[in-house]
């Protein structure tokens, strides 16, 4: 059986809905569909019959991730907000970090002198000692090898351990051992985590005392204040965007940079209207 892309079957699959990509959902209305059809053909013209559709439909399905078209429209209007909440698919807000490892980014990055209040006083950025020391290690990032990036970023030791990083679309993915320790929106957003946890390390503190997810946590608070763009050293600005997944759409706030296009950063509008304590 030929799976390579140019083959016959290879055409006919749909990688972006198959794999990590599967909607859960929309499998399973398809799976109900499927079923359906076939015990109606089973009843009307012979169980065989029945059951080579429903064999036909769960190899569309299994290759395509669909048998009827439009399922993720049909899906994201029909299905209740509480069923698609079952899939982990239904419209969160932001989930709050266990208490073991719950930290306030503003309140440590401000603690740090990693931020400062801008001279009107109405918003935060980078200190300039560590927009220097930023840009400096940013260099670095575009050289250093992406395993070993991660293994820092993740905290990801031993031999044993299969650390796997990859880019997909614009995003990059790290895994060990198939099971997800990182994820990025971009390249960009990458690079920006790697230089800011070099200076960070670097820096007199408590930074590689905390746990990796508050570090993450702390990470992805410093690129909403990142204003030249680690790839291309264009522009970035905030806007809101409507974001679509299979099922659902909702509104994020995006860190984009103007001139390559590259996300730094995306989050619902509530973590940031949310009032600091």
């Amino acid at each position: 059986m030929d799976l390579s892309r140019d083959g016959p079957i290879g055409r006919f699959r749909r990688p972006e809905y198959t794999g990590e990509n599967r909607c859960l959902p929309c499998t399973a209305v398809n799976v109900a569909v499927a079923l359906a059809a076939g015990a109606v053909v089973g009843t009307g013209v012979t169980p065989a019959a029945g059951a080579a559709v429903v064999v036909v439909s769960f190899v569309a399905i299994w290759l395509r991730g669909y048998l009827v078209p439009g399922t993720p429209e049909l899906t994201k209007r029909y299905l209740p907000k509480r069923v698609l909440a079952l899939f982990g698919k239904a419209p969160t807000s932001t989930a709050e970090p266990s208490t073991t490892d719950a930290i306030d980014p503003e309140s440590y990055l401000l603690s740090a002198g990693v931020l400062v209040e801008t001279e009107d006083g109405t918003d935060l950025r980078y200190a300039p000692w560590f927009a220097s020391a930023w840009r400096t290690r940013l260099e670095d990032a575009r050289e250093t090898d992406d395993v070993a990036a991660v293994t820092r970023l993740a905290a990801v030791y031993g031999p044993d351990e299969d650390l796997v990083v990859e880019e997909r679309g614009n995003a990059v993915f790290a895994a060990v051992d198939g099971e997800r320790v990182g994820h990025w929106v971009s390249r960009a957003a990458f690079r920006a985590d790697v230089a800011a946890d070099h200076v960070l390390r670097d820096a007199e503190g408590d930074w590689i005392e905390l746990s990796q997810p508050a570090r993450s946590t702390v990470l992805g608070a410093l690129r909403l204040f990142v204003e030249e763009c680690p790839t291309c050293g264009g522009d970035v600005a905030m806007g809101e965007e409507v974001v679509a997944s299979c099922c659902t759409t909702h509104d994020v706030v995006v860190a984009r940079c103007g001139g390559c296009d590259a996300r730094l950063l995306e989050i619902e509008p509530a973590t940031i209207a949310a009032p600091s304590d």
